[in-house]
């Protein structure tokens, strides 16, 4: 009991040396693609539903790849291009039509912490890229051209709900997360304000 005591007092006081010398660190974004892209690895983490009037148009986006860019114009900007397989079904005209298109979807956002992950907060979407020329590919392009809004609410939903990261990656990241005070965003970097 007393060891384990003394055990924590040295590690606090570790690590409390350790921080103080320091009241910011980074994470670049270089190891949030990193992240991001070990996260789309998993399939089941990297799928966006979302319905429309009930049965109207029903989506299953798999994301397949993303590439984050960050930029400190406008006061600092997570910036999102995602490439994605859209399949699922519209309801036009009184039938159904099966949709399979290559979504792309170009977003920009702020980012938040919680506890140890970062999380992207409201993203925008800036440009939506339906690749090929089908009749279904026209009328998806025509139907998401309605659905912007839909659209970002999904992208919302799964950002609140997936971190782009999570500060685990050392010792030092693990401590200092609990203690993350402001995120400031800078070009291809998020400071991260300790105290």
């Amino acid at each position: 009991m007393r060891f384990t005591r003394t055990f924590v007092t040295l590690i606090l006081i570790s690590t409390s040396v350790l921080l103080a010398g320091c009241n910011s660190f980074r994470v670049s974004e270089d190891d949030v693609n990193k992240e991001v892209a070990k996260q789309l690895a998993q399939p089941q983490e990297n799928h966006i539903k979302f319905t429309l009037d009930s049965n109207t148009l029903n989506l299953d986006l798999v994301v397949t790849s993303a590439h984050i860019d960050f930029t400190e114009r406008d006061g600092g900007l997570v910036l999102v291009d995602m490439i994605s397989k859209m399949t699922g079904t519209l309801t036009a005209f009184g039938q159904t039509f099966s949709l399979s298109a290559r979504v792309n979807p170009s977003f920009e956002s702020g980012v938040r912490i919680e506890e140890d992950r970062l999380y992207l907060v409201a993203p925008k979407i800036t440009q939506i890229v339906v690749e090929g020329s089908s009749f279904n590919d026209k009328m998806l392009r025509s139907t998401l051209g309605s659905l912007h809004d839909d659209f970002e609410k999904a992208l919302v939903q799964y950002f609140d709900e997936h971190p782009v990261y999570v500060l685990n990656h050392s010792p030092f990241e693990k401590t200092a997360a609990s203690l993350v005070k402001d995120i400031i965003i800078k070009e291809d970097s998020l400071e991260l304000s300790i105290f």
